[in-house]
């Protein structure tokens, strides 16, 4: 036989396979530097009442996930170095470039005096001239690109293995709980290497 059931995922027809290559090539040079750090930033939204993810269940069994419907949302921001599982971290309400600049002002502090090499999207904060990007230099991804970014891959365990049966009661709830995740994250830099494929 050889078929099995898969969900297939959406796919942009946005992108360009002209600036695709180009960016991968553009990485394969920077990638050469023995002076620099690559590190992949994003931002990811996390609800404290979650649409219900497949799970194992027994056969014949009808499980049930409580719902609260207050719409409790906490937003991440965070990067990873993948060559090692370096991963660092802000819980914060919303994300626009005030608070972009917070996060760039916590990264500058730990990675310290290296030069690093920071690859995120396109987001309209990321690109505001008003950025004090420091010691960062950004690159910036083809667009409709998510796939380049292996933070991404730790977006998707995070909300996996620690929000799939979670439902938040309050926003402090949700923090508390949020804040527990992330920090495996950030004690366990062997997991996010093998997450992102370093």
């Amino acid at each position: 036989m050889g078929y099995v059931k898969l969900r297939p995922r959406p796919w942009p027809l946005k992108q360009s396979e002209e600036l695709r290559k180009e960016f991968l090539e553009q990485l394969d040079v920077l990638k050469q530097a023995q002076d620099i750090e690559i590190w992949y930033q994003d931002e990811c939204g996390v609800q404290g009442d979650p649409k219900p993810r497949r799970m194992l269940c027994r056969k014949g069994s009808r499980p049930r996930i409580g719902h609260t419907g207050k719409h409790i949302k906490d937003n991440v921001i965070g990067a990873v170095r993948p060559s090692d599982g370096n991963f660092m971290s802000l819980i914060m309400p919303y994300v626009d470039t005030a608070v972009f600049q917070i996060f760039l002002n916590e990264m500058q502090n730990h990675v310290g005096d290296k030069r690093v090499i920071m690859i995120l999207d396109n987001a309209s904060w990321h690109k505001t001239r008003v950025l004090n990007w420091g010691r960062i230099t950004p690159v910036f991804l083809p667009p409709y690109s998510p796939d380049f970014n292996p933070i991404e891959r730790i977006w998707l365990n995070l909300k996996q293995t620690f929000f799939s049966t979670f439902v938040a009661k309050s926003h402090d709830d949700l923090s508390s709980h949020l804040e527990n995740a992330l920090c495996y994250f950030i004690h366990n830099p062997k997991v996010c290497k093998s997450i992102c494929g370093g």
